[in-house]
């Protein structure tokens, strides 16, 4: 009886020590968050992607980041801006279309992760985009047809001749 419960002890422990061995070994998964993030869809003009990572960046080698757009060119604009596990990346404004991005990050403690998501670029809502120009030629329109107008009533009211 004493042979069984040796192996049964061994086997708990071994399992114990797998289960917390490993804790060190999951201690990065990646990225926690993004705005816009995974499955978001963002309004055309979308000019940062903020990152969240699940520890703190290596400041001294900057993420390696990428947006691309259906097309396939790359609109990063210069090196994202990290702080701590928070990174900001500056973009050219997007167009609508499926764009990818991927991220190569080194946490501070050597451990490099790399990954990444499709976010969805929707086109700006009607009124937005040309919604200015339309109003201001209306604008100028109404007021031409406005001076007009007054042009024709005053020179259709009669005059008064000098001697009356």
């Amino acid at each position: 009886m004493r042979r069984p419960l040796r192996t049964t002890v061994g086997a708990v422990l071994s399992a114990l020590l797998v289960l917390l061995g490993a804790g060190t070994a999951f201690a990065h998964s990646g990225l926690n968050s993004a705005s816009p993030g995974p499955g978001e869809t963002a309004q055309a003009g979308v000019d940062r992607i903020e990152m969240d990572f699940a520890g703190a960046l290596d400041e001294s080698k900057p993420p390696q980041i990428e947006v691309k757009d259906p097309a396939g060119a790359d609109h990063v604009s210069g090196e994202a801006d990290v702080d701590g596990n928070h990174v900001t990346v500056h973009i050219e404004a997007l167009k609508p279309g499926l764009h990818t991005v991927k991220y190569r990050t080194v946490f501070d403690d050597g451990h490099t992760t790399e990954g990444g998501f499709y976010l969805n670029v929707a086109p700006a809502p009607p009124g937005e985009s040309g919604g200015g120009s339309y109003m201001l030629w209306l604008s100028i329109g109404g007021g031409a047809v406005i001076v007009v107008l007054l042009i024709v009533v005053i020179a259709l009211i009669p005059r008064r001749s000098e001697s009356e």
